[in-house]
């Protein structure tokens, strides 16, 4: 098999007893050993999921409100590019926190979920949008886009790059896609991104643009987020909770996450569009 970036050989690596293939040209990381069927996935993914509970709820359970926290650390980053766009396509809704939250923002949403249970459930707390049914590759669509939202969803697939040439059939011409995967550049991210049987691809933020690059996207924005310190995310909660959330956002407007040049990132959060094609 030949690196989905640039097609050298792999290199075959073992890291703590996970094997995987690298590609030291692209800094593209691939698990070895795919072990779960497709056939198989999505039920046995969502069974396993610490989130599985939840999807389709109203999110308001205490239990729940990391994955709260996280969306809205997203929609901090990727607020600056959604001026005047309103028409959101949430591809891998899964518990549907993306959708239904976005919704309540005030977006035009449509969630894609190969799982029928989830997009069942998605669909009983959406009031004006949809959650379809089915596999990006079948996915049609009656109106372009403004966005596509992809949040820790292509490091899950065999052939990410068809999934981004696919975004370029549903978004309008000016239209972006939000991306978010874990930051395997961070070593330890790596290790667990390794340990998940569910992910095929470990991205750093070098074989991302790498990979939009091939694709035919501009970078419009890419950072790596890492945790903030536990005394640090203590203090931002006590002020928020206190009334002070505006301040609380000026001085860490991702809470609780914050942008990290170190290799101790949890995430890589990107803004891409199609590159415009000039005219001969």
């Amino acid at each position: 098999m030949n690196c989905l970036i640039c097609g050298g050989t792999y290199i075959e690596r073992k890291i703590d007893d996970k094997f995987e293939n690298y590609c030291e040209k692209c800094n593209l990381h691939r698990s070895s050993n795919i072990q779960k069927q497709q056939d198989t996935y999505e039920a046995e993914f969502w069974e396993e999921s610490d989130y599985s509970e939840f999807t389709g709820s109203d999110f308001t359970d205490k239990g729940v409100q990391d994955l709260v926290l996280t969306f809205e650390s997203w929609y901090s980053y990727f607020r600056p590019f959604l001026d005047k766009k309103k028409n959101i396509l949430d591809i891998g809704s899964g518990t549907g926190v993306s959708c239904i939250l976005l919704e309540k923002k005030g977006y035009n949403m449509t969630g894609v979920d190969p799982d029928p249970k989830n997009a069942q459930l998605i669909n009983s707390k959406l009031k004006k949008g949809k959650c379809i049914n089915s596999y990006f590759e079948d996915l049609k669509i009656e109106n372009k886009v403004d966005v596509v939202w992809l949040t820790h969803v292509i490091e899950h697939l065999e052939q990410p790059d068809i999934l981004l040439e696919k975004c370029k059939e549903w978004i309008v011409p000016d239209g972006i896609v939000c991306i978010a995967v874990p930051d395997c550049g961070n070593p330890n991210m790596l290790d667990h991104s390794l340990n998940n049987p569910y992910h095929i691809y470990h991205f750093t933020k070098n074989s991302l643009k790498q990979l939009f690059k091939k694709s035919g996207y501009d970078v419009l924005q890419c950072d790596s987020l890492s945790n903030l310190k536990k005394t640090n995310r203590r203090f931002h909660k006590v002020m928020r909770k206190a009334g002070f959330e505006n301040l609380s956002s000026k001085t860490e407007p991702f809470y609780p996450f914050h942008k990290t040049v170190d290799r101790d990132g949890y995430e890589i959060r990107c803004v891409i569009q199609p590159k415009i094609k000039k005219l001969d």
